[in-house]
């Protein structure tokens, strides 16, 4: 592969200019081996990346495209749902670990596709679910949902959640948290009701829409 490069003395500017086609890029190497290219993808309406490896388009990590939308593809992100109902889970105490049953995606690999998020990096990693549970009952008074993580666990709860469902015995809950995790920590959804007999459920509505959710990825 040629390497041309054209320098301007007088303005201090480099230019890197393959013709009428072709990529415009950088190439990183350590010991011969190709790491990482910065330039624009011709390929792809000439859409501005940096890529791991030695080519524009294959494992890309940072894209601007030529409108100036940004995206990072590999950066950790994914969202869970539930689309059958799970019954008989809680209400006597008992905390249940949620297991999501459909991955609409998982970008970076990082979701074990039932319950579990790890985390690939060290950083800061926004989550947000949503529960809907029946078959509450009016004496059951307090109910608990928990994001469980390495470092720590976060809790939301409401109080006589029994008083509070609607006529068809049901209450929603529902949580958001941006939370610090190092590498190769995880995450989880747990939920309890308590002070009465293990017969409250996680529910659907048998269509699109989706009753129970969760969702996360890096920020930073």
């Amino acid at each position: 592969m040629a390497k041309i490069n054209s320098i301007n003395n007088k303005s201090q500017e480099l230019t890197i200019d393959p013709g009428n086609s072709g990529d415009s890029f950088v190439q990183f190497d350590i010991n011969t081996t190709g790491e990482f290219r910065i330039g624009v993808d011709d390929d792809d309406g000439d859409a501005f990346k940096i890529s791991q490896g030695s080519a524009l388009g294959s494992n890309d990590t940072f894209v601007v495209t030529s409108a100036g939308e940004i995206t990072q593809p590999l950066t950790p992100a994914f969202l869970a749902v539930l689309n059958s109902d799970i019954s008989n889970v809680t209400g006597d105490g008992t905390a249940y670990t949620v297991v999501w049953d459909t991955e609409v995606f998982d970008q970076n690999s990082d979701f074990d596709g039932t319950s579990t998020f790890t985390a690939p990096v060290t950083g800061r990693y926004l989550f947000s679910w949503g529960l809907t549970m029946d078959a509450l009952t009016a004496g059951m008074t307090v109910m608990y949902g928990n994001l469980v993580t390495s470092n720590r666990s976060y809790t939301v709860f409401q109080c006589d959640p029994g008083s509070f469902r609607s006529t068809n015995d049901e209450v929603g809950l529902c949580f958001e948290l941006l939370c610090d995790m190092d590498a190769s920590d995880t995450a989880s959804v747990q939920f309890n009701v308590q002070n009465g007999t293990k017969v409250v459920d996680l529910i659907t509505n048998g269509s699109a829409d989706t009753y129970n959710f969760w969702s996360g990825y890096l920020v930073c």
